[in-house]
This record gives structure tokens, C-alpha cells and sequence, in this order.
């Protein structure tokens, strides 16, 4: 990957999104008036697909940290002082979990040829580090796409445990680590309609279980996820899957499965303009249930969209449309404003008392902070 040039900008920086927003339908009370901040010099060199390459995970206080997949790089950044406090690199960075109402943020990583589970604060600081036995790393390194979930242990006595899906098989393992406990097949690595199927996330929280994987077919690539109720013995997934070339993602939120699509893969077909996209959906992982969607029918084959989701709260900028949306949990509309350019990306950190905050990158690859007022 082509690493991006260091831009070290004067803190005068005018980008367009301090235009006023264009007319919006009467819904909308709030112009993309902002206040900027700009992010610390290192946050100026993302990978230029850095929208396919660079997971935000918001934190409190307007803290965010930043993962870099390309790279396998973290950076940790209060977005409103623009101050850094975390800049390290690993090995490869497998799993990355906040932990909801302590403060903490659990990093599993390939470290100095070790499977580490890094504890840190929201500042950045290093609260504890252990490592895992040899075998668990060597079973990671026998399949090239191979991933790891940790799930943390809970008031109801679980115990921490950690999902390992290496082939065809998940593997579940608590302390002391030695041999699996559970061991589950994956049917989307044994699906043969599929050229290949690739892990590339596992998701795991006391019984619940939800595994990534992108599948190709005819040079055609399909999001497919696996919801795992782990408290039964020999539990078969249910099975999610995607409308072909789209980027899905993936977080596991109270028991939920909640995916979010963006359209900004190369799809030679073009999309179907008859069906309505999912743009969002969130899923029961025990029963598959389907809770809440929003989905669109497109007017062009072209259309591009693309989300971000966070605490509860989804983004969408419309790129066909030209317009700026946020929803809750349940896929009701919070907000919503006129694009102010199409010069500029959007990345979603958080929507916090009022306040919208994006990452934003303009034509040049200069990145700020933005601070939407939503009324």
C-alpha cells in the first residue's frame, strides 16, 4: 500500500465544509455550520484508501481511537484538543473491544511473535499485558485469513473466554488456554458455491458469537455472516448475507448483530434499481430475528453511499442524493442536511449532546475534526 505523503498544514486550515449547507427539506434545522480542530501530524498520513482501511472506534469526551488494518497501526487522539495520546504499531492487530461503562479498551495483537491481550485506559495508558500459550498463535498462522473475538467475563459467571475460527472450524477457549472447550463448524468456508470465503472478523460476547467473512464468485464479492448461539453444543449459524460488492461492516452491540453497507466497492454490473439495498440492519444473533433496517431503492446503478455506525447511531452520506443523514438504533431518522461538497469524505466519530462530530478529508488529503451542531 502506497503510504500517503505527511501533510503538515498551518492550523489555519479552510476546508468547504464551513459553507453554508445547501436548502434542505424542512425536517432539517441545522445548517454544516462546524468548528473545526485539527487532527496531530500523524493522523495527517492514513492510507489513501483510508476509507476501506481505517476503523474509528469513538470513545468518551470526544476521544477516539483510530485503527489502522493496512498498517497495523493504532492512534489514540482527543478530537477536541487535537492532542494525541497513543501512537504504537504491532505485528497485526486482531480484535479490538471498549468495554462499556469501565473505561477500558481490550486490544488482541500479534506482538514479538506473541499472541498478546493489551489492556489500556481511554488515555492510552497501558494497564495490563499477558500472553497466550504458543499453540493459539500457531493455530492463527495455519490459515492465512484466520481470526480471534475475546469475550470479556460478566456478572452471570462467564468466564473470558476467546473465539479462534482457523479453516472450517471455530474453536472456543477459556483460561488456562490449552485445549478448546467448545468447537464449532463454519458453513460458509464449506459452501462450494463460492470460489473462496475469507474470515475477516469475529465478534464474540458471552453466548453470542458473529463471524465475518468475505466470499468471491466470479471475480463478485459477498459479505456473509455467521450468528452463533454458543450455549448450545453443535449450534448451526444463522446465516446473513449481503447483496453482492457491497462493504458491509460489523459490530456486536447487547446480544445484536448490527451490519452496515456501503456501496464504494467496483461492481461491473452495476446495482439493481428494482430492489430495495440494505443500508443498515441489526439482527437477534440466538434467533436471527431481524430488529430494525433501513434500506433504499436506488434511482441509478451508479448510486454511492456510504455508513459508519457508533454508539447506537447510524451515518449515512448519500452520495447520489447529496445529502447527510443520522439515524438511532431502530432506523429512525435524527437528523438530515444537504451535502455541503462532494470534494470532501466523511468518517462518523460520534454524535454526543448535540454535537456531530466527523473526521473529515478534502481533495488534497488534509484531515480535520468537525463539530456539527445538530437542532
Amino acid at each position: 500500500m502506497k503510504k500517503a505523503a505527511l501533510l503538515l498544514l498551518a492550523l489555519t486550515l479552510v476546508l468547504p465544509l464551513s459553507v453554508q449547507a445547501a436548502q434542505v427539506p424542512s425536517t432539517d434545522k441545522s445548517s454544516l455550520s462546524t468548528e473545526h480542530s485539527r487532527l496531530p501530524a500523524d493522523l495527517q498520513s492514513f492510507p489513501e484508501d483510508f476509507y476501506i482501511h481505517t476503523d474509528i472506534i469513538s470513545l468518551t469526551h470526544g476521544q477516539a481511537l483510530f485503527i489502522d488494518t493496512d498498517r497495523q497501526h493504532i492512534y489514540m487522539a482527543d478530537t477536541g484538543a487535537s492532542t494525541e495520546q497513543r501512537n504504537q504499531s504491532y505485528d497485526h492487530i486482531y480484535s479490538c473491544k471498549v468495554m462499556p461503562g469501565n473505561a477500558k479498551i481490550v486490544l488482541l495483537v500479534q506482538n514479538n511473535n506473541k499472541l498478546q491481550k493489551i489492556v489500556l485506559s481511554i488515555t492510552g495508558k497501558i494497564l495490563s499485558q499477558s500472553s497466550y500459550p504458543d499453540a493459539l498463535l500457531k493455530l492463527l498462522k495455519s490459515d492465512p485469513s484466520a481470526q480471534i473475538g475475546w469475550s470479556a467475563p460478566n456478572k452471570s459467571g462467564q468466564k473470558e473466554k476467546v473465539a479462534l475460527q482457523a479453516g472450517d472450524r471455530i474453536y472456543i477457549y477459556q483460561s488456562p488456554w490449552k485445549k478448546p472447550i467448545q468447537t464449532f463448524t463454519s458453513p460458509t468456508r464449506q459452501n462450494r458455491d463460492y470460489d473462496h470465503a475469507t474470515s475477516t472478523q469475529v465478534e464474540y460476547q458471552g453466548n453470542d458469537l458473529v463471524i465475518a467473512y468475505q466470499a468471491d464468485r466470479l471475480m463478485q464479492t459477498q459479505s456473509v455472516f455467521e450468528l452463533f448461539d454458543t450455549s448450545k453444543a453443535g449450534s448451526k449459524p444463522h446465516i446473513i448475507k449481503t447483496p453482492w460488492n457491497l462493504k458491509a461492516q460489523l459490530q456486536l452491540e447487547n446480544g445484536e448483530a448490527v451490519i452496515y453497507t456501503s456501496n464504494i466497492l467496483r461492481n461491473s454490473l452495476g446495482l439493481n434499481t428494482e430492489v430495495p439495498y440494505p443500508l443498515y440492519v441489526r439482527y437477534n444473533v440466538k434467533t436471527g430475528k431481524l430488529l430494525a433496517e433501513v434500506t433504499r431503492t436506488l434511482a441509478d446503478q451508479n448510486s454511492k453511499w456510504e455508513t459508519d455506525y457508533s454508539h447506537g447511531q447510524l451515518f449515512l452520506a448519500d452520495k447520489a442524493a447529496n445529502m447527510l443523514y443520522l439515524y438511532d438504533s431502530s432506523g429512525k431518522k435524527i437528523w438530515e442536511t444537504a451535502e455541503p461538497s462532494q470534494r470532501i469524505s466523511y468518517r462518523y466519530i460520534n454524535y454526543e449532546q448535540g454535537i456531530l462530530y466527523l473526521l473529515v478529508e478534502n481533495i488534497n488529503r488534509e484531515f480535520i475534526i468537525a463539530k456539527v451542531p445538530v437542532m
